[in-house]
């Protein structure tokens, strides 16, 4: 109560200040578990072991599709490996769509939808290269670029088309209210 009055929001209901900062939250909230996943050394993240237990995995029900990621060779071959490549990615593709997601929320509230998806998508973009090099500085973990220009920046993306499509369906459903 004291600091509602020393920032003179008395006025202010607590429910229209959650709404107003829910997107930032989320956003920093995001970025905290990033930051947090990527200073754990890979050891501490490896669930081939945990596969190994749960599941049968075999090349032969997996894409035949060998190819080099950032000069280490990923192939069905090692099938365990092989699913954990593509879990990981998917983890970075889904990571950063909700990053940008939430931060071009945060900038709608305040700016157009055009500078709301360049601010969302720029903030994601810059956060990816400092987690990537974040992880560089964490003994057994790898900081790898390709990271940010393909998973990270697909996840992006997907988040700003997401936020466009939702756009335009509101303004259909609100021309076609009028």
């Amino acid at each position: 109560m004291i600091v509602i009055k020393l920032l003179n929001l008395e006025s202010v209901k607590p429910m229209i200040f959650f709404k107003r900062w829910i997107w930032l939250i989320l956003a920093s909230l995001m970025m905290i578990i990033l930051f947090l996943s990527s200073n754990t050394p890979y050891q501490n993240q490896d669930v081939k072991p945990l596969f190994k237990e749960w599941i049968t995995i075999e090349q032969k029900d997996l894409p035949q599709i060998e190819f080099r990621y950032d000069g280490a060779l990923v192939t069905p071959s090692e099938p365990y490996r092989y699913v954990e490549f593509f879990l990981r990615k998917g983890a970075h593709v889904v990571s950063f769509g909700l990053l940008t997601f939430f931060w071009i929320l945060f900038f709608m509230k305040r700016y157009t939808l055009r500078k709301s998806l360049y601010f969302g998508f720029l903030l994601a973009f810059l956060y990816a290269l400092f987690d990537e090099y974040h992880q560089s500085l964490i003994p057994n973990r790898t900081g790898h670029l390709i990271d940010v220009f393909i998973p990270d920046t697909l996840g992006m993306v997907l988040a700003c088309l997401l936020i466009l499509i939702l756009s335009l369906i509101k303004n259909k459903k609100a021309g076609n209210a009028s």
